[in-house]
C-alpha cells in the first residue's frame, strides 16, 4: 500500500525541546521500524521511585521486575522527530510540507482530503488522521467527549546534587503528582497543580521555587541546585467514541488525550499506529479503509484503549484528592506491590506494551 504524509508544519524538523518518556514497548516499535534516535540522544529509565507525600506506602519498579533492558527512555521531541524523518527518507514515503488539511469527506470506496484552502485535494482509500485532536477531528468524527482536570502541568529541566542512575520518581499528593525523569544529566519536572498554584511557582524566584520543591518532594533525589525552562499547560481528558468513519480513522491523541501521570499518551498512540498497520496489511488493496478492516483495527484496540484511559484517570482521581481514607489505602495498595514482584512486574509489563498487545 502505497502511503504519503500530509504535514502542517512547513518543515518535519522544528527546535522542539519539549521531553518524551517513550515505553520499552514503544522502543521496539520504533526500532523495527528504523526510527530509534541516536544513543547520546536517549537516557533510559532503569527504575521507578513511586510514594504519597506525607503518608506511609512506597514502591519501586525496576526493569529487572519487568524482565527487559529498560522500563522506558527519555528523549526530546526534536530527537524523535529527526529519527522519524529519517526512516521517511529512507522508506522513500512522499511526505508533503504546509498542507494544513481542512476536510476528509468519506465516500462508500475512498475518502477525499482536502488541504490549501482547498486548492490541493486528494483521493485515498484509508485516511488517518493523527493531528493530535484538533478541529479537524471533531469535523471529522464528531465532538470528544471532554473532561478538563482541575489540575494544570508545570514543566521544567532541573539539576540535583546527586547523579540519577536511570532512576524516575512519581510522587502522588493530595493537589497532584510529580515526577522526575531523567535526562542527560539532568531530571525533566512535571509538576501538577491548580492554575493558581502553578502560575505562583513559575513566578518565584529560582531559589525559592527550588526550596519549595525540596519541601514538597523531599531529599530522595538529592538537592536541587538549578532550574530552567519552567512553563506549563492545560490537563484535559478528551476521548473520541466513534473513531473511524467509511475509509477514515483517527489515532493517537486526536483519538484520546490523557493526563501524563503514567507517561501513557504517546505511547498509547503509538500502539494504535502498529495496531492500524497491522490491520492494514491482513487484507487486499481493494479492501484497505473498508468497513471489515476497521472493524478488525477498532476491536483490536479496544481493551488497549480503554484500559489506558481507565487507568490514567484512577491514578489522577485515586491519588490526587483530599478524602480522608484514600492515604491509608494508598499506602496499602503500595505496600503490597513493594512486596509483591509479580504485581510489579504485570503492572510494569502493562505500561510498556498496553492490554492485549503481544510484547
Amino acid at each position: 500500500h502505497g502511503v504519503t504524509v500530509l504535514e502542517a508544519r512547513a518543515s518535519m524538523l522544528a527546535d522542539d525541546r519539549r521531553t518524551l518518556a517513550i515505553a520499552y514497548g514503544s522502543k521496539v516499535i520504533l526500532e523495527n521500524l528504523g526510527a530509534w534516535p541516536e544513543a547520546n540522544e536517549v537516557t533510559s529509565i532503569d527504575n521507578i521511585h513511586v510514594t504519597q507525600r506525607g503518608h506511609f506506602g512506597q514502591t519501586i519498579i525496576t526493569a529487572q521486575d519487568a524482565g527487559v533492558p529498560a522500563l522506558g527512555y527519555v528523549m526530546r521531541y526534536n530527537a524523535l522527530v529527526e529519527a522519524l524523518t529519517r526512516a521517511l527518507t529512507t522508506a522513500a514515503i512522499e511526505v508533503v510540507t504546509g498542507a494544513v488539511v481542512e476536510r476528509v469527506v468519506s465516500h462508500e470506496q475512498e475518502a477525499e482530503i482536502h488541504w490549501h484552502q482547498g486548492a490541493s485535494s486528494c483521493r485515498t482509500r484509508l485516511a488517518v488522521l493523527a493531528d493530535g485532536g484538533r478541529e479537524l477531528t471533531a469535523t471529522t468524527f464528531g465532538a470528544p467527549e471532554e473532561s478538563r482536570y482541575i489540575q494544570v502541568a508545570l514543566v521544567a529541566q532541573v539539576h540535583t546534587d546527586q547523579p540519577h542512575h536511570g532512576r524516575a520518581y512519581e510522587r502522588f499528593t493530595p493537589s497532584g503528582p510529580v515526577a522526575l525523569l531523567p535526562f542527560a544529566r539532568h531530571y525533566a519536572l512535571v509538576w501538577t497543580g491548580t492554575q493558581e498554584a502553578v502560575e505562583a511557582l513559575i513566578a518565584l524566584p529560582e531559589a525559592v521555587f527550588l526550596a519549595r520543591l525540596q519541601d514538597y518532594f523531599g531529599d530522595r533525589a538529592g538537592q536541587f541546585l538549578q532550574v530552567s525552562g519552567r512553563s506549563w499547560f492545560p490537563l484535559t481528558l478528551k476521548v473520541v467514541k466513534q473513531v473511524t468513519r467509511p475509509h477514515a480513522v483517527c489515532i493517537g491523541n486526536a483519538a484520546q488525550t490523557m493526563h501524563p501521570v503514567a507517561g501513557q499518551g504517546f505511547n498509547l498512540g503509538l500502539r494504535d499506529a502498529a495496531g492500524l498497520c497491522q490491520a492494514a496489511q491482513e487484507v487486499p488493496r481493494e479492501a484497505l479503509g473498508g468497513a471489515e478492516m476497521l472493524a478488525n483495527y477498532v476491536s483490536r484496540r479496544a481493551r488497549d484503549r480503554r484500559a489506558g484511559i481507565n487507568l490514567t484517570h484512577a491514578l489522577v482521581t485515586g491519588f490526587s484528592n483530599h478524602w480522608p481514607m484514600l492515604p491509608l489505602l494508598r499506602g496499602q495498595a503500595l505496600t503490597a506491590m513493594n512486596l509483591l514482584p509479580v504485581t510489579r512486574r504485570a503492572l510494569a509489563r502493562i505500561m510498556m506494551f498496553g492490554v492485549g498487545v503481544r510484547d
